[in-house]
């Protein structure tokens, strides 16, 4: 873009922000900007993982979503912070470069708790796409909160 060969690029994240920051390029809308507010992704454990290690399952999820909930309660300063510390501690001559654009967790529900709605989007936009057929495939069929403190509206500090 800055060379003159690209009119426009589609940049998120870190790499948007950092295009942003050495200037000459200018941000024309955001996802948010889009969408709303809105999870983009989602960490996904097969069935038969889940059936054969439960206590994992379990487990993994707890530790994800009570951070997802710490990061979204805490101030963007406090947690970037605390990505610095970890870095620092870890000893693994780490880029710590990135952490100074964090946000947030890219998370849209308390502690990373998933709806229908939040599944629905995607299958819309693959049924409109002609991936899916209309209906082929159920929102509430692609996800559970089972594992997820958080699917009550519990808070961490009720723990």
């Amino acid at each position: 873009m800055r060379q003159g060969q690209v009119e426009v690029s589609a940049l998120s994240g870190v790499l948007r922000d950092k295009a942003l920051e050495r200037g000459g390029i200018r941000s024309l809308f955001n996802d948010t900007d889009l969408f709303g507010q809105f999870t983009g992704g989602a960490y996904v454990l097969r069935d038969k993982f889940i059936k054969d290690n439960p206590n994992a399952s379990r487990k993994l999820v707890e530790g994800i979503s009570q951070a997802i909930e710490w990061a979204q309660t805490k101030a963007p300063e406090e947690v970037r912070a605390r990505f610095d510390k970890i870095i620092t501690e870890r000893k693994r001559n780490e880029d710590a470069s990135s952490i100074k654009y964090w946000k947030s967790t890219g998370v849209a529900s308390k502690g990373g708790v998933i709806s229908d709605a939040e599944i629905q989007v995607w299958i819309d936009w693959l049924e409109k796409d002609g991936l899916l057929k209309p209906g082929q495939v159920k929102a509430s069929d692609t996800y559970t909160n089972a594992f997820n403190y958080f699917r009550s509206g519990k808070t961490a500090e009720a723990q």
